[in-house]
């Protein structure tokens, strides 16, 4: 049960921990080091063109033979956004004169996908695991993945969603509780009030499909790895605990934000790029909610709360982080996964 299993086997791990690619706040380095200590290091390539995709599996690959997961999330083009969202520009404009940013700009579309490019640089570096967020790709882009021979998996934040994951090829299934930071990555409905967290997810999911599944949200050290292994886990994902590593590219004002938290310091909103994300409150988000402002469609929002990050400061940074930050520490990525591989065995062992 703990630490190897069919997961670990089919991806030469030592530990069945993931972490989480987080997009832009993964490096090179974080993932090498990750893996290099035997878990899976993962690589975010939202906004990344197929070249630099390719510069950073090498930059990871020169560093450790270990596996490497590469993750898409997908999204739709929401079209021509040509004077859309003028109460919210309208709400932004005072922040934007505080901090002399000019006018708020016009939002700007665009999609998430895997374009003819990435898929041929996916081919070509074969990256052990690809995985994907807010759904999949199309039924050829899936099947030419699986005939090179990488091993495939998806987020899913109910059972039904699960179900249609297993049955479309994927080799695991990330169960997704509501604890888990940054963007939920649903793909049926939009309603987040009903979206389990991961204690009454993660069972049902096991039960629902015949694939290995991975548990995430809310996990931050060996008593929730371990509790996930219980509850029929066959790997656990980890993100916002590795934001705290120094490999991590976050800036000084999100690093001091993750260090003063507590239990009640996150919540979810679609205020920060247009869907909803757990992040850590703070004053553009009180100011926001407070407005009664809708967001410009996802990811345009991105382009309008941005520019408020300039200077760094943890009032109006876009703060992604999951319900379990308050139990984060700051310490290099291979010593973190070495630690939550001994604090999850020494639950387990407790147990027997």
């Amino acid at each position: 049960m703990w630490p190897q299993n069919a997961l670990t086997e089919r991806l030469s791990l030592k530990w069945p921990i993931i972490q989480a690619p987080m997009g832009e706040h993964t490096t090179p380095l974080l993932a090498a080091e990750v893996s290099r200590s035997g878990a899976l290091g993962s690589l975010g390539m939202w906004g990344f063109s197929a070249e630099d995709g390719a510069r950073r599996i090498a930059g990871m690959r020169q560093q450790t033979a270990g596996s490497l997961n590469v993750n898409y999330p997908l999204w739709g083009d929401p079209g021509d956004l040509t004077n859309t969202a003028e109460d919210m520009r309208a709400t932004l404009q005072p922040l934007y004169d505080n901090k002399s940013l000019g006018p708020v700009p016009q939002p700007s579309a665009s999609a998430g996908c895997i374009t003819d490019e990435h898929l041929d640089m996916l081919l070509c570096q074969r990256p052990e695991v690809v995985s994907f967020h807010f759904g999949l790709p199309s039924d050829a882009i899936i099947a030419a993945l699986k005939e090179a021979g990488i091993f495939l998996i998806c987020s899913a934040t109910t059972v039904a969603e699960a179900r249609i994951l297993a049955n479309r090829g994927m080799d695991a299934i990330i169960a997704q509780g509501t604890e888990a930071g940054g963007h939920h990555g649903f793909f049926l409905g939009d309603k987040i009030t009903t979206r389990p967290s991961l204690l009454t997810l993660l069972p049902q999911v096991v039960d629902a499909v015949d694939v290995p599944v991975i548990a995430a949200g809310g996990i931050a050290d060996g008593r929730g790895i371990a509790a996930a292994f219980m509850l029929g886990a066959s790997a656990a994902q980890i993100g916002t605990a590795f934001l705290r590593c120094p490999e991590a590219d976050i800036t000084d004002g999100y690093r001091a934000a993750m260090r003063t938290t507590s239990d009640t310091s996150t919540e979810q909103t679609d205020l920060i790029s247009g869907r909803p994300a757990r992040a850590i409150h703070n004053r553009l988000t009180r100011q926001l909610a407070e407005s009664g402002t809708h967001p410009a469609p996802f990811p345009a929002q991105y382009g309008l709360t941005g520019p408020l990050e300039k200077d760094d400061d943890p009032d109006y940074l876009g703060l992604l982080a999951g319900q379990a930050v308050a139990l984060t520490r700051d310490m290099p990525a291979a010593e973190l996964v070495e630690t939550l591989a001994s604090e999850t065995s020494a639950c387990l062992s407790a147990f027997r």
